[in-house]
């Protein structure tokens, strides 16, 4: 019996032949040539790496040809970028797991929105975009501002706010992005719903609030955010939200879920998005520290029939003793010299550091690139929220550039 994983992700992140041990499954892996060397090879019983891994149809060759040898049964892919892909080939195999209906409603950001309108699930106003005169319309019939971005899209990637004539003129001299849509701006905070169906259930259900917007990386600031107590009154409305949004999309038995939701000041929840993963940056981390839970590897341990219902839904009937939280640090455009030489305060309860000295970057591309990250923990949201603003200060002062 086997399991095929496709990966692009380092193996600090996915330690998949860890989480999996004990099942006596052959492990076949499919990854990107960039983290290759991070795995431990005599762990699987095949593995290879592949150039461009986005897109290079040769992933898809070779698991045809490694399901004629060795008949897997089980497919993993956790990054975003790879549901589709692991979803059609589910249903070449005729495979258990997210089969690509499932997928669209996650991957397709107007798909998800029809649907949660439909279900009387709000949403701001929103369009596909096929020219540029769909874009001059809709801004015409809304007004500014309004966000335009792929439907397919990951991490904030290619999102741009248009906030004034002048910005609208600089987008439309570009041109309409591929598969793009467009919808109203909404002010007010964000939120973040991450979790775990099993069984067609929600076991285990978290909200966390950023510290910081989603594209605060586009002018130079940092990714965080934190979790919010259960006795917080949005708790229990964003997990309904959230809840009734999974029962009206086509959710797979066994899913992971990072939901994206905006809290405006006249009290109304929207959604921005839902994904059929788990978040990135420091998530599993900080969930971790809080819960017990490594929310990704019970998401591939439940995917490959590991009975994990009882276990982590009882983590929703204990008292909540700490909140966690996280910090990314995003490059500078330039060479990185040095970054702290003292220890972080003691309430710092990771500390990664990823940047290099005497290494050139670029800025960021995505809202979860960073250099640098911190898992903090506190006793209330107002500390814990306190102590995500002061840790990135000092990173920021204790750093140097050139």
């Amino acid at each position: 019996m086997s399991i095929l994983i496709i990966n692009r992700f380092a193996h600090d992140r996915c330690q998949y032949e860890q989480w999996l041990k004990g099942l006596d499954e052959e492990l076949l892996l499919l990854t990107s040539e960039e983290v290759m060397d991070s795995f431990p090879a005599k762990d699987y019983a095949y593995i290879e790496s592949f150039p461009q891994f986005d897109i290079n149809g040769k992933v898809e060759l070779r698991a045809i040809e490694l399901f004629a040898r060795y008949q897997f049964h089980t497919i993993i892919a956790i990054s975003e970028r790879d549901v589709l892909r692991a979803s059609h080939l589910r249903q070449r195999f005729g495979l258990q797991g997210q089969l690509p209906e499932s997928a669209i409603h996650f991957r397709d950001k107007v798909i998800m929105k029809q649907i949660a309108q439909a279900h009387q699930l709000a949403v701001p106003h929103f369009e596909s975009l096929s020219t540029n005169l769909d874009l001059i319309k809709f801004v015409e019939r809304h007004g500014y501002p309004v966000v335009i971005k792929p439907i397919d899209g990951a991490g904030s990637q290619n999102i741009r706010v248009i906030d004034d004539p002048l910005a609208l003129e600089l987008v439309l001299e570009s041109g309409i992005h591929r598969l793009a849509e467009v919808e109203t701006f909404i002010a007010g905070d964000m939120y973040h719903v991450d979790g775990l169906v099993t069984e067609g259930e929600v076991a285990f259900i978290s909200v966390s609030k950023y510290a910081s917007g989603c594209l605060a990386y586009q002018s130079g600031g940092y990714n965080a955010s934190y979790l919010i107590s259960r006795d917080n009154p949005m708790f229990e409305r964003l997990v309904t939200f959230t809840t009734c949004l999974l029962q009206v999309l086509d959710t797979p038995q066994h899913t992971a879920f990072h939901a994206e939701l905006f809290h405006t000041p006249k009290d109304e929840i929207f959604l921005c998005e839902i994904a059929s993963r788990t978040g990135g940056g420091r998530l599993d981390a900080y969930l971790e520290q809080a819960y017990g839970i490594h929310l990704t590897r019970a998401w591939v341990q439940a995917q490959c029939g590991i009975d994990l219902l009882e276990q982590v839904s009882s983590v929703m009937r204990m008292d909540q003793r700490v909140l966690t939280g996280d910090v990314l640090i995003p490059p500078k455009q330039g060479e990185f010299i040095s970054g702290p030489s003292e220890s972080p305060p003691s309430w710092v309860t990771e500390f990664r550091m990823l940047a290099t000295p005497g290494q050139r970057y670029d800025h960021p591309k995505l809202s979860i690139d960073h250099i640098a990250s911190f898992v903090v923990q506190g006793e209330t949201e107002e500390e814990i929220e306190d102590r995500l603003t002061y840790i990135a200060n000092w990173f920021e002062q204790s750093s140097y550039w050139k």
